[in-house]
């Protein structure tokens, strides 16, 4: 709605509840336009229901309607769905053999350590590996840009290992996480652990398609 900038100051200034003292004048210099312009928008509020006024001794005062309030609670919502999607982020992938370097990984103490304290489960010791579809490649770089569950890289027996990040998920209502390193072999495969065999747990084979859903 064009004019729902006024009514959302409007409601700012507490006309949700009372008649609010406002001059067209004052509404000029608040949205930066011109006094006529602001006046018509109060006209125009006025006249489609969504503010009433009544004349003061000094100012007009003006109040917001039930049907003013069924349109910011219309706008509120909305925002909050968009606002709930950016929260939440769904990837498909096809289920692929790995290299054997996420076991290995896993059972690293610098690794293993961490994901346990931050992700509150001790990871089973193998990822399964999701090589993305073509067409879900630009989340890939949502993820990338998220800041996610950091995890730090250290040494251990003179080699150096990488940092990281994780991201809590599901695949069919099954928890697990996402991880993804700093450096990878892999720009269009997801690593998925979790505190069971997935594999197992899901009934899942090579080329199955699987979509995870990660909490951002």
């Amino acid at each position: 709605m064009e004019n729902l900038g006024v009514v959302k100051q409007l409601a700012m200034m507490g006309g949700l509840r009372n008649f609010v003292p406002l001059s067209s004048g004052e509404l000029a210099k608040m949205l930066n336009i011109s006094q006529q312009s602001a006046s018509k928008k109060i006209l125009g509020l006025i006249d489609d229901g969504i503010i009433e006024r009544q004349f003061g001794a000094k100012k007009p005062l003006i109040k917001i309607t039930k049907k003013g309030l069924g349109l910011l609670q219309k706008e509120y919502a909305d925002y909050r769905r968009m606002f709930e999607a950016l929260k939440k982020l769904s990837v498909k992938g096809v289920v692929i053999s790995g290299m054997d370097e996420g076991r290995y990984y896993l059972t690293l103490k610098g690794y293993k350590e961490q994901l346990k304290r931050k992700l509150r489960f001790s990871p089973y010791e193998g990822t399964l590996n999701l090589k993305i579809l073509p067409s879900e490649f630009s989340k890939l770089n949502v993820l990338k840009e998220s800041p996610g569950i950091n995890i730090d890289g250290f040494q251990d027996g003179g080699r150096t290992f990488g940092p990281g990040k994780c991201f809590f998920a599901k695949i069919k209502n099954v928890d697990c996480a996402v991880i993804i390193p700093n450096r990878s072999h892999y720009s269009d495969v997801v690593e998925v652990i979790s505190k069971d065999y997935l594999r197992e747990k899901l009934s899942l084979r090579n080329g199955d398609e699987v979509e995870v859903e990660i909490r951002l």
